[in-house]
Order: structure tokens, then C-alpha cells, then sequence
């Protein structure tokens, strides 16, 4: 009984104590929930500092924020071990088992002060410090309560590998660096997941007085530091002895922090399009973009003042963009370098043919050896040229691609319709831009649209891609958006169309091109197919000056050889021919598997065993005979044709037919008229088909040989006329097309050499000369 006695008075002398001191801690708990509610807190990420990455998750190029800060984001699983080993042995041991603040390094802090008159060592934990970073205040008593209620509240909601985090990207390392990986990089040029021992240390010890122990300009200081961390480490096993000899052994090397700048426009746009973004990822390919930048800063020595260049190149298999240069240079302010030329509106020359050619083979409106025109033309008012004002005449649909040649890609595009043509290109991502007021046109397959070399890459990456084009990925977040465009059938053969004209291979790859020249020569482009990839490049003035003589061929197409040829080596992939696509013979110039109306033989590839006839006419030049043969009959006796009911005992007969425009540009005895045999006299001349008369060049004969004297002082000249035929008369000498339009032609007399001189009337007929001009 006195045993419980003695109890019950202990615990009426303790009782006062220990209920104040449950009422002190209910108090503190009930304040500090007040206080949290009141003033909530977040480790929301500072703004304003943001830094673009390569595939490999270097940096390309950074942007400081609105204090001039760089930082470059990490967290904990990217950060070496040894430095997190280092940061918490030196800063907080007990960082993963205190709740934000260690009540015994407080208390043992405090005791210190009271002792020693001045602070001997700190009680701040890493969480105080985060708290410190994220609410800056005063340095006094108050400012450390405000910095311990905050380190509660911070631990109270977040996770210590989040506070952690937070630590590990604002923490100050010198001058405008925060951020471990930021002073990895500046002070060491590497990453933070790959710092030695030695390094580690410094990094730990640093923030404590960064200006003050920079090691690139306090190496002494630094390295005093450093082995002050070194000698905490291996008190608390840590490291060895040894391994902290080792690493005092290490010199203190560091590097003013560097301003890294590849790919710069790229990393600009990101930067704009995602301003609270601190890090962005790309894919691009570090080694193949200083490549090309140097490519570019080499090639614009050879181009005009002011005349930049732009290069993509992207995986067509997953749209992801390896490669991005926006300018020659970026930091050349004569050639516009800060300007983005990859997506500047800019006309797109001829590069958009292929596409005509591929939607008309999916229409079935030709074959990849249809028979096409390339002559003069005319489209209601509207009458193209050839960029060197030359015609060929007969041309197959792979030849007018190969070659670029401007009438039979709008002769094709009359018959698909400019309006079909544009919204197809729309709906698959083309970015057209037509002129102010102007509605889908014929010129759209020269040009007369605009567009970007981001959105004809684009384009162009369904020539790889089974006729799907995948929209360009400049970063992971970006989703991969496939759009339809072509079939993998005309997919295949328009890309082996370009793969005809040109068989030489890059990297074991082999490089389908096609080029484009806008008119006034302001804009040069080569855009290419490989088995992986597909390449683009731009060549022009931003200020939309013309660059004579400069054009796709002579002055892309190097640019892209040598681009193709840096390209990174994959394993080659076949060019698989779908199952719809044969190989069938066909003839000229019906455009079909004659056996009997046949000119000129031809193998064509086609789609799903089909072969279209040959285009006839254009829809503003029709002609009465759509088809590519002509039927008529003779007379058994005279052998003569004969009209419609002239005659009873006749004969039907069947011929090729070819356009009637082409009929001055063929051999003379595949011309319609000279195959048709004369009118029977018994039979009275209608009009229709038959009517027009055949062309003649009168005052020249073939085979002529001239020759000047050396005593003639006046230029001599040349006077011919056409008789037969219908106005208007086109004449053209070696192919290029004359101004004159009558019957009557006088011309200059040419150089000494062989020359040609050729006239086309109105409904296609004509004739055609060889003549020598001998020197005297």
C-alpha cells in the first residue's frame, strides 16, 4: 500500500510538467497547422532559366533567366553517388530521419553561441537551406525561425527525394551558376553523374561561400575547402584513407563556365514555345549537327552577301528531327544568321511535282511511262515555260519528273484538278499558303503557292514512308502523327522515278532528289529520300533577293550530297515493290500494250495491272479525237481514203495517233498527215479532224549547210516562213522557244556549229530543219 502511495505522489510532482508539456506540444502542433494553412508552401521550380538538350541530354544551348542565372535540371537518380555521400556526410547526416529540422544540432548550435560569444557551426539542415532558397529572409534569429517553421512545413508535404531535387537544381555554386549539374558542366565541362571523388567534395563544400571558394578563380580557397570535405568524409567511413589521399592528389582545374550555342534557332523556338519549360529535349544528333553547321558556315563563302542556308533532316520512319540548321551562321548578322529560314514562307519551286505525279498515278490518269507534252502550251490564259525556256517534245512521265520539265507536270495537274491537288497536300500537312485573294491554281506545281522546309520535308517523308507523311518531332513530347497522301504503290514509283535519274548512293543508301527553283532565281532547294532519312535543304537571300545563276541543282544539290554523306550509317533496307505494282510493255503512243498501233516500245510500271491511255489534249485545247488512234477507210480500187458514204466498196484502216501538239516534234513519218494517205478525188473534203494542213519551212532546207564570208560586215541574217497551218506559229532554234508569233521569221544568223529550227502552228502541226552554220 505505500508502495502505491508513493507512486500516486511521484505522479502528482511529475504531473504538472508532463501535462504542460503535452499542452506546449498540442499548442505548437494546433500553431503550426494554423501557420501552414495560412501560409502554404510549394518547391515549385524558379522561373525563367531553361537549357535545351541533345538526344544524348548535352546541352545545346541555354537561357539564363531575368538575373542573368543559369540552371540546368537533374535530380536525384541523375547525380553521382559520391556527391550525394559528399552533400549529405557534410551538410546533414541525419537528412532521411528528422522531420526538416535536427532539435540536437539546434540545441548543440545554440549552446555553442551562448559559450563562444559568435556561431561555431550551423544547425541548418538541407531542409532549412531549401526553405532558405525558396523564401529568402533575413539572416537573424527571426529569419532562422521563419527558415525552421518553413523546413517543417517543406518536409511536411514533400517527399525527401523531392526536397532533395529542389536542393539539387537552385543551390548557388558561383557567379551565375546554380544547380549541381550547372556547376558540373561550367566548372568541369561533364555531366554530374560523373564526378570523381575530388570533384564531389568541392561541389559539396561550395555553397557555403560560393563566391568566395569559385574554384575557377580561388583554386587555393577551392581546394582548402574541398579537403575539409575530403577529411569529413573519411572521419564517417565514407571514403578510406587512401581513397582520400588519392583525392587531395587531385589539382582543382576548372573553366570559366562556357555558353554552349548548337543548333540555336532550334533551341530559340523551343525556348518560345514552351517558356516555363527549365528543360527541353530533343533529338538531335550532336556529332551530325556541328557537322552541318560547319557544312553551312563552309558553303556560304561560295553564295552572294547575304545569302543564307537551311538544312533538316529527319528519321522518316519516326519523324524524330536529327538535324536543324536554321541559317549559314547564326551569328552572321550580314546573312540574316538569326533568322529561321526552316520555316520561312518561301515558294516552293518544283519540288511539289512528285506529288502531282503520285496522286495522278493513284487516280489512275498515267503509268510512270505515260506519254506527256513538253511543248508550248496553252492552259486557257495561262502559258508556263521551262525554266530554260527549252521544250523536248515526247517526253515519258519519269523523264518529265527527272528533269523537272514544267509543261507535263501541268498538263497532269490540269487533269487532277488544282482543287484536288491542293486539298489533298492540306489534309496530309503541306502548310500551303496561297496568294492573297488567289484560289488553288495550275501554278501550284510551279511554285505558285508558298510554303516552308519543315513542311516539304514533311511532305517528302512519305516517299519513304509508304506514301504516309510523318509530321516532323522536334521533341519526345511531341506525339508521332502519321497523315495519308500518297498509296504505297505510286509511293514506290515515284520515288523510284527520282532513283532512275540519279543511282549514286550515299552511305550504302541510295539518294532519290528532286530540286526546286522559285522564279528570280530568290530560292534554291534539294529535298531527298534515303532508306532511313529524309533531307532537306534551302538555299536563298531572307530578304527575298534574287540570286542569279544560283539554282536546285547547281547549288543545293552539292550542299545536300555533301549532308547525305554525313549522314549517321543504318542498316540498309530494301526498297520493297508492292505487290500492286508490275512491270508491263506498252507503247507509244497510245500508252497502252499495243501489239498492232506501236511506235516505240516501253516498260512502264503500273498499278494494279492497269494501263492508262495516253492524255490526248489539254482541257483548253480539246480535240475531237480523244482517242490515241484514228479509224478511217479507203477505197478498195484506188487505195485512196475515202469520206463518210463516198463510196460503198471501202476498207477500214486504223492508225497511232499522237497529241496534236507533238505532231512537230516526232519523226516526219510518224506525223499523222504523212501516214494518212491522200483524199479520193470521188470524195468531197469536210470539215473536222482531217482539215488542218500540214507545216512547211520554206527558205531553209535540211541538211543546209551556210557559210559566212569575213568581208561581210553587216550581221547577216536568216528569213524563212511556214506555209500550211493555222495561227498561231511557235518557232523555236535548238529547242528554245522564239518571241516571234506569225508566219514569217527572220533571224540573226547563230553561232557557227549544228543548229535545229523547228515550228509548231495552233493545232500541233509542224515542221522541223537541220541546218550548219560554217565558219568563214
Amino acid at each position: 500500500m505505500a508502495g502505491v502511495w508513493r507512486r500516486w505522489r511521484n505522479l502528482n510532482r511529475t504531473g504538472p510538467w508532463l501535462s504542460g508539456s503535452v499542452a506546449l506540444v498540442v499548442v505548437g502542433l494546433a500553431t503550426l497547422v494554423v501557420v501552414d494553412r495560412l501560409f502554404p508552401v510549394d518547391l515549385d521550380p524558379r522561373p525563367g532559366a531553361q537549357v535545351v538538350l541533345d538526344a544524348q541530354g548535352e546541352p545545346l544551348r541555354r537561357f539564363a533567366d531575368e538575373r542573368g542565372v543559369w540552371r540546368y535540371p537533374t535530380d536525384v537518380d541523375r547525380v553521382s553517388p559520391n556527391y550525394l555521400d559528399a552533400l549529405l556526410t557534410y551538410e546533414d547526416r541525419w537528412f532521411y530521419h528528422h522531420p526538416g529540422v535536427n532539435p540536437f544540432s539546434l540545441v548543440r548550435a545554440f549552446g555553442q553561441w551562448l559559450r563562444h560569444g559568435e556561431i561555431v557551426s550551423g544547425g541548418s539542415t538541407l531542409t532549412m537551406q531549401v526553405a532558405r532558397l525558396r523564401y529568402p529572409g533575413g539572416r537573424g534569429l527571426a529569419g532562422k525561425l521563419v527558415q525552421l517553421v518553413r523546413a517543417l512545413q517543406i518536409d511536411w508535404h514533400y517527399s525527401k527525394t523531392e526536397i532533395l531535387d529542389y536542393y539539387l537544381n537552385h543551390a548557388p555554386f558561383g557567379g551565375t551558376l546554380e544547380g549541381v549539374e550547372t556547376a558540373s558542366r561550367g566548372y568541369f565541362g561533364h555531366s554530374a553523374d560523373w564526378l570523381t571523388d575530388a570533384q564531389a567534395a568541392l561541389l559539396a563544400g561550395l555553397p557555403q561561400a560560393p563566391s568566395f571558394y569559385r574554384p575557377d578563380r580561388h583554386p587555393e580557397r577551392a581546394r582548402q575547402q574541398r579537403d575539409k570535405v575530403l577529411e569529413r568524409l573519411e572521419t564517417y567511413g565514407v571514403l578510406t584513407a587512401d581513397e582520400r589521399a588519392r583525392a587531395e592528389q587531385e589539382a582543382v582545374l576548372a573553366d570559366p563556365p562556357d555558353t554552349p550555342q548548337l543548333a540555336p534557332l532550334l533551341a530559340r523556338r523551343l525556348s518560345e514555345r514552351s517558356p516555363g519549360l527549365a528543360r527541353l529535349d530533343t533529338f538531335i544528333d550532336r556529332d551530325l549537327q556541328l557537322a552541318l553547321e560547319q557544312l553551312a558556315r563552309d558553303a556560304r563563302q561560295q553564295l552572294p552577301a547575304g545569302a543564307s542556308i537551311a538544312m533538316l533532316a529527319m528519321e522518316h520512319g519516326t519523324g524524330r528531327v536529327v538535324a536543324y540548321v536554321g541559317s549559314a551562321d547564326f551569328l552572321d548578322a550580314a546573312r540574316f544568321g538569326h533568322v529561321d529560314m526552316v520555316q520561312a514562307d518561301r515558294s516552293p519551286g518544283s519540288t511539289l511535282k512528285p506529288f502531282v505525279y503520285g496522286l495522278a498515278l493513284d487516280q489512275g490518269l498515267i503509268h510512270s511511262e505515260s506519254l506527256l507534252m513538253d511543248v508550248p502550251l496553252m492552259f486557257g490564259d495561262y502559258r508556263p515555260l521551262n525554266f530554260r525556256r527549252g521544250f523536248s517534245g515526247a517526253v515519258s512521265a519519269t523523264v518529265a519528273l527527272q528533269q523537272s520539265l514544267n509543261l507535263p507536270a501541268v498538263q497532269v495537274l490540269e487533269q487532277l484538278d488544282p482543287r484536288t491537288f491542293y486539298a489533298r497536300l492540306q489534309s496530309a500537312g503541306a502548310g500551303l499558303r496561297l496568294p492573297a485573294g488567289a484560289g488553288p491554281s495550275l501554278a501550284l506545281a510551279l511554285g505558285g503557292v508558298s510554303t516552308d522546309l519543315e513542311h516539304l520535308v514533311a511532305l517528302y517523308s512519305a516517299l519513304g514512308n509508304e506514301g504516309e507523311v510523318l509530321l516532323p518531332r522536334l521533341t519526345p513530347t511531341e506525339p508521332v502523327i502519321r497523315k495519308p497522301l500518297l498509296t504505297p504503290a505510286s509511293s514506290w514509283i515515284v520515288r523510284d522515278m527520282l532513283l532512275q535519274g540519279d543511282r549514286r548512293e550515299h552511305n550504302g543508301e541510295p539518294l532519290a532528289i528532286k530540286t526546286g527553283t522559285s522564279s528570280a532565281y530568290r530560292d534554291t532547294w534539294a529535298l531527298a529520300v534515303t532508306d532511313h532519312h529524309t533531307l532537306g535543304v534551302w538555299v536563298g537571300q531572307p530578304d527575298n533577293a534574287a540570286m542569279t545563276g544560283h539554282f536546285g541543282r547547281l547549288t543545293a544539290v552539292p550542299l545536300l550530297r555533301a549532308m547525305a554523306g554525313r549522314m549517321p550509317r543504318g542498316q540498309h533496307r530494301a526498297h520493297e515493290r508492292p505487290d500492286s505494282v508490275t512491270a508491263r510493255d506498252i507503247c507509244w503512243p497510245t500508252g497502252q500494250p499495243e501489239a498492232e498501233l506501236c511506235d516505240e516500245r516501253r516498260t512502264a510500271w503500273v498499278i494494279d495491272n492497269q494501263t492508262p491511255a495516253t492524255l490526248m489534249s489539254t482541257l483548253g485545247q480539246p480535240r475531237q479525237n480523244a482517242r490515241p488512234w484514228l479509224r478511217y477507210s479507203v477505197a478498195r480500187d484506188s487505195g485512196l481514203r475515202t469520206t463518210l458514204g463516198c463510196l460503198d466498196a471501202t476498207e477500214p484502216r486504223r492508225i497511232p495517233l499522237w497529241p496534236d501538239p507533238l505532231q512537230g516534234w516526232i519523226p516526219r513519218d510518224w506525223r499523222t498527215f504523212e501516214r494518212l494517205p491522200d483524199l479520193d478525188p470521188r470524195c468531197q473534203r469536210t470539215e473536222g479532224l482531217l482539215t488542218p494542213t500540214p507545216v512547211r519551212i520554206q527558205g531553209l532546207t535540211d541538211g543546209f549547210h551556210i557559210k559566212q564570208h569575213a568581208t561581210t560586215q553587216a550581221t547577216p541574217r536568216l528569213e524563212v516562213r511556214a506555209v500550211g497551218g493555222q495561227p498561231d506559229w511557235y518557232w523555236f532554234l535548238d529547242g528554245k522557244l522564239l518571241d516571234e508569233r506569225s508566219a514569217t521569221l527572220t533571224l540573226a544568223m547563230p553561232e557557227p556549229g549544228h543548229h535545229q529550227l523547228s515550228v509548231t502552228d495552233q493545232s500541233g502541226q509542224g515542221d522541223r530543219v537541220e541546218f550548219v552554220v560554217e565558219r568563214p
